[in-house]
């Protein structure tokens, strides 16, 4: 196994040498070496929901392979509102199936630190460890410096909140100044006491928000693609990892995991060691691994926190991207950019094979979320379209008229979920919350 980014440079070489043809393995070996070169390209990780235009890195939705490779790409301007579902069964304890990423290709404007007409709790990005207990990341008010980050919880189902303390960081609405502070775009919890807060930086508490740490990965830290919560104590994140991290020199992706009362990262090595860009879903025990900015499709799949895995089928697009959300160990939805559209997948034998969900009202922008209840019910969110649902698989979709500017929907369990909405002349945006499985919305009051 290669353990450095310069063993493994070395490693080329010496088959450069010794080789007169080329090697077994010679592809993924060239791809990987490539995705490790500093990307220089502006474009915006296109899962973010945020503008990063504070940031002097931003990370690329595709990796640039070369001069015969041109991309064209949009830079995703909107709300990035992540979230841990909880357990789809409250009595088996939290559980991280994932409702993530994804993000829009949408003309959808950005929060701005000065949008006018925007006061109050703005909510961001919510995570629930039970249907009455959640926590949600945002702001009050933005200045011209930035907007600051605060971190609201309830115990009641969202009757009452009290603020906690958060880390000195600003949300991901943008930051005049240079370099400016830590910016975050999301929030976990894996329990009362376990969290994080992250996005180009990580944030650890296991004090239940009392105090928090910084996770710098030793000064590597680029930035935190995905953060998810399993069983059995573990929690997984997808991580950018650089040489210098302040000019985007030598970065990788890596898939990790650590106990969650822990604050020690390990690399988890998949078979093969395969090249590109996970993005993962989380269902107890269970881990499927989605790979981008490659040539070929890969999805793998663990049934026992990482530790074996097997092949499955990649729902999406290798040279584009996508999330997944679990159901359960066997059913999970995908939601997949087409390029010009976005479109959700579901399987119904946990990765195996995957059928299309996009039938009749279901086409989508690239910035569309799914979450899912069953293989037959489930909800897209899409901030050009709001939000959607369908009974039958994805065979038709219906509105919701009410959820109009619905930016991200996620489902704590079969009953209750969330939806943030935008208000795409203000920018105030909202939490909704169900507890009928979306059969009916109420708009939480916040503080």
């Amino acid at each position: 196994m290669i353990n450095s980014d310069d063993e493994l440079i070395e490693s080329l070489r010496e088959r450069v040498t010794q080789q007169p043809v080329p090697p077994v393995g010679w592809e993924d070996d060239l791809i990987r070496k490539i995705s490790e070169t500093p990307v220089r390209s502006s474009i915006a990780k296109w899962w973010s929901r945020q503008s990063r235009r504070a940031h002097k890195r931003w990370r690329p939705l595709f990796a640039e392979l070369g001069a015969a490779l041109a991309i064209a790409v949009v830079v995703v301007l909107s709300i990035q509102a992540l979230f841990h579902p909880g357990p789809r069964s409250i009595v088996n304890g939290p559980s991280a199936a994932t409702s993530p990423v994804t993000s829009p290709t949408s003309g959808i404007p950005s929060p701005s630190p000065t949008a006018a007409g925007v006061s109050g709790f703005q909510p961001q990005a919510v995570t629930a460890v039970s249907e009455s207990t959640f926590w949600v990341l945002g702001t009050n008010g933005c200045a011209a410096s930035g907007c600051v980050s605060e971190v609201i919880h309830t115990v009641n189902g969202g009757k009452s909140f009290h603020r906690i303390p958060a880390p000195p960081t600003d949300f991901l609405a943008g930051n005049t100044s240079s370099p400016g502070p830590p910016l975050v775009s999301d929030i976990r919890f894996a329990d009362l006491s376990n969290g994080w807060v992250f996005g180009n930086t990580l944030w650890a508490t296991h004090t239940g928000g009392a105090a928090w740490r910084q996770i710098t990965f030793g000064g590597s830290l680029s930035g935190v693609d995905q953060l998810e919560p399993g069983a059995n104590g573990y929690v997984y994140g997808v991580f950018d990892i650089c040489t210098d991290p302040s000019t985007a020199t030598g970065c990788v992706h890596r898939l990790m995991r650590s106990r969650a009362t822990s604050d020690t990262w390990s690399v988890i090595t998949p078979p093969g060691n395969p090249v590109g860009w996970p993005r993962i879903g989380v269902h107890g025990d269970t881990v499927w691994a989605m790979y981008f900015l490659r040539s070929t499709g890969l999805e793998l799949i663990s049934h026992d926190d990482g530790a074996v895995w097997v092949r499955g089928a990649s729902a999406c697009e290798p040279d584009l991207a996508g999330s997944l959300d679990p159901v359960t160990t066997t059913v999970i939805w995908a939601f997949c950019a087409t390029g010009t559209a976005g479109g959700p997948m579901v399987s119904s034998n946990g990765g195996l094979a995957w059928a299309s969900g996009g039938g009749i009202g279901g086409l989508f922008s690239n910035g569309g979320t799914v979450a899912a209840l069953s293989t037959q019910h489930a909800f897209v969110a899409d901030p050009g379209s709001g939000l959607s649902v369908t009974d039958n698989g994805g065979r038709t979709y219906q509105s919701i008229a009410e959820l109009d500017g619905a930016a991200w929907v996620g489902f704590t369990d079969l009953e209750v979920g969330y939806v943030i909405t935008r208000n795409q002349n203000t920018q105030a945006t909202g939490l909704w919350r169900t507890t009928d499985a979306g059969a009916r919305w109420s708009l939480v009051s916040l503080p």
